[in-house]
């Protein structure tokens, strides 16, 4: 019950950033509306992988094994993003379904030395979507792109 009502978060998101997706063009992805921030394409590939790459860090995976992680997960274009964000939300909820409630509340660590309970990692994990999602629509907007997405239900 506790992770079916991250899940159903994470679902709004995810189906969000598709329909975003779905309003943008390949040539959208190298807009960089903010100077210093990631262009769009970085920022979309960052999210279409955070809730695969954060089960890894909620389960232990070095810095190096993450650097890792990343360099080999870098979708690139709509159709591999919107992929990736499908995959990577599956890999997170069968990964999550696994646990029993005494799981869920054992704590792990991240390399950096973050330290919660597997039930407060999901909520990172969504608040990590989130707060991403926020910062690409900002984006968009600032590029004059007024996405037309239902960001909550």
């Amino acid at each position: 019950m506790l992770i079916q009502s991250a899940f159903k978060h994470i679902d709004v998101a995810v189906t969000s950033l598709i329909n975003l997706c779905d309003q943008l063009s390949e040539q959208d992805l190298a807009l960089t509306p903010i100077e210093g921030k990631r262009p769009v394409g970085e920022l979309l590939s960052h999210l279409s992988i955070i809730c695969r790459a954060d089960v890894h860090i909620s389960e232990g995976a070095s810095e190096e094994e993450m650097a890792l992680f990343y360099e080999e997960n870098q979708p690139n274009t709509l159709s591999e993003i919107k992929g990736a964000l499908i995959a990577n939300q599956m890999y997170l909820y069968h990964r999550y379904r696994q646990f029993n409630t005494e799981e869920l509340l054992q704590v792990t660590d991240s390399y950096w030395g973050a330290s919660y309970s597997r039930l407060e990692w999901l909520l990172e994990i969504m608040g990590h979507v989130y707060h991403h999602r926020g910062q690409l629509h900002t984006m968009l907007t600032l590029t004059g792109i007024e996405p037309k997405v239902a960001l909550f239900e």
